[in-house]
């Protein structure tokens, strides 16, 4: 597990650490300013940050290859809460049983007696989304020379589209799109020949375009009737007024926020998010805009950007395909939430609950995103030269 000894101190990337807890504490300072004086949400993030980070330093020191071969278990172990989430009720199983909130079944309760605010909870759909970079990359390696016959191809969309499904099932539309990108990004990385790529463009646009139209309709099957409406809502804002509530807020309390923010230059007016609901989780950007303004929306998009080029600068240098799939996945996956999340939050696209990566309240997902960063890192120090070059290392041994 901890048995390589081409670690070198040079290659660990204190880049991205110090990227992260620049993003955690923007995060935190935020939820300190958004939560009631009777919540506990601000303690409960720095707990969850000051885990995460102790997690993401020991998984960063477990070889990504010892990770790897418990694909399988690791993909039935997902499978089998997904299941537990979707199907099993507090009345058959009142240990572990699934939990819903705004109408979505979610999450996974264990223990409370059924009853709100109480037990824990967490999303397996987080646990979802590494678990699915680590079985794709371990499955275009293994099934590298029959990456372009049809074969190849049906095994990879039966074994990445049964995860899928159960999170588009939940509902949970934008996790969903997500895993989607991850995988369509990782898919091409991993080497698709451009005969499958090219005429899978020219029909897959129209089919999308008809797709987008489709589910407009009145006799639409595909999405919930309230998914439906929120499409239907960012098209035609004027109609629904209700459903925009949440982001018409969100736009005053961005625009109030100027250049420079209200937390920097002062000011104690009355604060437009607390007119956004579940402000301090998927609305937390519309925060960043009211309190440190268009600069430090500006720093936070610059953060996830250096973010992203940094990790695929170690995809580019990794020992090996299977650590390059893994670290080109984990970019992805990283940006597309932070995309979505902010497009959301400024009405580009139709609203859906997904956390902003590491700055969100919310345990699930940050101790997550910790650990798949600790898989990145890992990744990251064990380079090409690395493999050959012993000059700095640490043994690791145990």
């Amino acid at each position: 597990m901890f048995k390589r000894k081409g670690y070198h101190i040079s290659n660990y990337r204190f880049s991205i650490v110090g990227i992260v807890i620049a993003m955690s504490a923007i995060g935190a300072i935020l939820i300190q300013r958004l939560q009631d004086s009777d919540e506990r949400q601000f303690e409960k993030q720095i707990v969850g940050i000051l885990a995460g980070l102790v997690i993401m330093g020991i998984v960063s020191l477990i070889d990504y290859h010892f990770i790897c071969k418990l694909y399988i278990p690791l993909y039935l172990l997902n499978i089998v809460l997904m299941l537990i989430c979707k199907y099993v009720t507090y009345d058959r199983f009142p240990l572990v049983y699934g939990w819903k909130h705004y109408d979505a079944q979610r999450w996974i309760k264990i223990g409370g007696g059924g009853q709100a605010g109480s037990g824990f909870e967490f999303m397996p759909s987080e646990i979802t989304k590494i678990v699915l970079i680590i079985v794709m990359a371990k499955l275009f390696c293994l099934l590298e020379k029959r990456l372009n016959t049809l074969g190849g191809l049906l095994i990879i969309f039966a074994v990445v589209g049964v995860p899928i499904f159960l999170v588009f099932d939940q509902p949970d539309l934008s996790t969903s799109i997500v895993l989607v990108s991850t995988f369509v990004v990782m898919l091409f990385v991993a080497g698709l020949s451009y005969r499958i790529v090219v005429p899978t463009i020219l029909v897959g646009v129209p089919a999308f375009l008809g797709l987008f139209w489709y589910v407009q309709q009145d006799y639409q099957r595909l999405l919930t009737s309230w998914q439906q409406d929120r499409i239907l809502s960012i098209l035609h804002p004027e109609q629904y007024p209700d459903l925009m509530y949440q982001q018409n807020n969100a736009a005053a309390a961005i625009e109030s926020g100027g250049m420079f923010g209200k937390l920097i230059l002062g000011d104690s007016s009355a604060r437009l998010t607390n007119y956004v609901p579940v402000v301090e989780s998927d609305f937390i950007f519309t925060a960043v805009a009211e309190e440190f303004g268009f600069l430090g929306c500006l720093i936070v998009i610059l953060l996830f950007v250096t973010f992203t080029i940094l990790s695929f600068r170690i995809a580019m240098q990794a020992r090996d395909r299977l650590g390059s799939l893994i670290a080109v996945g984990i970019a992805v996956l990283i940006m597309v939430q932070a995309l979505v999340n902010i497009g959301v939050v400024t009405s580009l696209l139709p609203n859906t609950g997904i956390p902003l990566p590491f700055m969100s309240s919310g345990l699930s997902s940050l101790m997550t995103n910790m650990m798949t960063i600790g898989i990145l890192l890992n990744i990251g120090m064990q380079t090409k030269e690395s493999a050959e070059d012993h000059s700095l290392q640490f043994d690791f041994t145990i």
